[in-house]
């Protein structure tokens, strides 16, 4: 199990870790932040190289459709997406454009490994694939990106079957860290254990809380986007404003 910390001061020093991930959803629309938070990220970039990208899903509003020019004004590394509702109807265009076999699927990189799910068609056959993948991961991190929310304060309010379905096997197999989309907002949770963040304000338009959950610690309605840092003992996670200003941060230790 891990310990965790919530951090008051976000002016420390990242330098020391050896990953640096991004992460971004709902993020492919013509918006007036979906520019500001892409720039933001690039210029973390440049100052700090990252790794690669994850994102949370609806990677191009409203039919799932890649628009070339959004990508593009994103930072120059590799983009491991998750897909979300809408982005179903041209699936395959984006599988081709991500290259990526199959809309569920993982990735180690050095000390985390990334359990990539598809919430659109979460059946029997993903739910055992994930389960030998869980098992057989020696990475130090476990994080699953998924596009709907276990957990959520937000206008959907999670989604109970996936978690009725997840959240044995997350516990289980000790995952860390759950990403998710769908929910225009910023959101941090915890539940059994287990950190979940929504970080859907990363383009798309904002949407504020209908029922705060007793899991929810910290709620934003802002645009944003996190960076992930990690080594083998420390994952920190900080969500940054579309000013590059950090909104939140969180950090664990094994």
């Amino acid at each position: 199990m891990h310990k965790l910390s919530w951090w008051l001061v976000f002016g420390l020093s990242l330098s020391a870790f050896a990953q640096r991930l991004a992460v971004i959803g709902d993020w492919g629309a013509e918006s007036p932040h979906r520019p500001l938070v892409a720039a933001a990220m690039r210029e973390q970039h440049n100052q700090n190289p990252l790794d690669a990208l994850l994102t949370v899903g609806d990677n191009f509003y409203p039919r799932g459709e890649p628009v070339p020019r959004y990508v593009q004004d994103l930072p120059p590394v590799r983009i491991y997406p998750a897909f979300g509702n809408h982005d179903v109807p041209a699936l395959d265009k984006q599988l081709e454009l991500f290259k990526v076999e199959r809309p569920y699927y993982t990735v180690r990189l050095e000390n985390i490994e990334v359990f990539v799910l598809y919430s659109e068609d979460f059946g029997q056959a993903q739910r055992r694939w994930l389960e030998a993948v869980l098992k057989a991961s020696k990475a130090p991190w476990k994080i699953v990106t998924i596009h709907r929310p276990l957990y959520s304060s937000g206008l959907h309010g999670g989604a109970r079957s996936l978690r009725q379905a997840l959240e044995p096997l997350l516990t289980r197999y000790q995952v860390d860290l759950v990403l998710a989309g769908h929910e225009h907002s910023y959101e941090r949770l915890e539940a059994q254990g287990i950190v979940h963040i929504t970080a859907g304000g990363g383009g798309a338009w904002l949407r504020g809380f209908l029922s705060v959950r007793p899991q929810s610690k910290v709620r934003l309605q802002s645009p944003h986007y996190l960076i992930l840092e990690a080594t083998a003992e420390r994952l920190r996670m900080v969500a940054y404003s579309e000013k590059n200003t950090a909104i939140d941060q969180v950090e664990l230790k094994k």
